[in-house]
């Protein structure tokens, strides 16, 4: 068995891809009382203690103060996330072109295949034909990418309303709300697949070592060895 090691993930990307768990977690609970009053219990378990303190425990003023707390909160995140994904981004751009979010084949049948080869691996338990990146994941990169882009572009309108018409507001406040809940969805099926026990050597690659043995990428990232061999 061969001890050489792939690199899978870079330091930047592996330093990103943990910071974004943790904004979007603030970001998530920060936004859902604003998003939507069925979470108001948050904004209360926020408000009580503002307001215990000032003596107003009026429910409207606690909700209020909660919704005031939060909204600082989820705009302080919003602006350190964009902080933090301004170089990963410029660091993605200056390799797009390589990256493994690209299909390794384009075309309805190689889409299909892709579904296949994803069954063999995650029910079957077999070997797949696999990059880097399965169909599911290249799928959810670009969910990903795109509901971000339409998350920041629509929150920062909101942030800056004062020079939109009511029309665009209610638009960006839609969109917002929407691309919030793609990207929720998406997130919620990429940490399952992203713990399953198939995906334990991407995992700890993502979260620890940032390698994998050259041997595991060989038997399960075979299309991924391949390119590496012809580099």
């Amino acid at each position: 068995m061969s001890n050489k090691k792939v690199l899978a993930y870079s330091s930047l990307e592996m330093w990103f891809h943990k910071h974004m768990i943790h904004f979007v977690a603030f970001l998530s609970l920060s936004g859902l009382p604003i998003l939507s009053d069925k979470f108001n219990f948050i904004a209360f378990a926020i408000g009580y203690p503002i307001n215990y303190f000032t003596g107003d425990m009026h429910s409207e003023h606690i909700l209020a103060s909660g919704i005031s707390f939060l909204r600082v909160i989820h705009w302080g995140s919003a602006f350190a996330l964009t902080g933090i994904m301004i170089p990963f981004v410029l660091s993605m751009l200056r390799k797009v072109l390589t990256l493994s979010i690209w299909p390794d084949r384009w075309g309805a049948v190689a889409i299909v295949d892709g579904v296949v080869e994803m069954k063999k691996n995650y029910i079957d338990l077999k070997h797949a034909e696999f990059g880097k990146m399965n169909t599911g994941q290249k799928a959810s990169a670009w969910v990903i990418v795109l509901s971000m882009i339409m998350i920041v572009v629509s929150g920062y309108m909101l942030v800056f309303r004062s020079a939109l018409t009511h029309d665009f507001i209610s638009l960006a406040r839609g969109a917002h709300a929407i691309s919030y809940i793609v990207l929720a969805i998406t997130l919620l099926i990429h940490i399952y697949f992203a713990t399953h026990p198939a995906n334990k050597a991407a995992y700890n690659a993502m979260f620890k070592t940032g390698e994998m043995d050259e041997d595991y990428v060989k038997e399960h990232h075979p299309l991924w060895y391949r390119k590496l061999q012809e580099v």
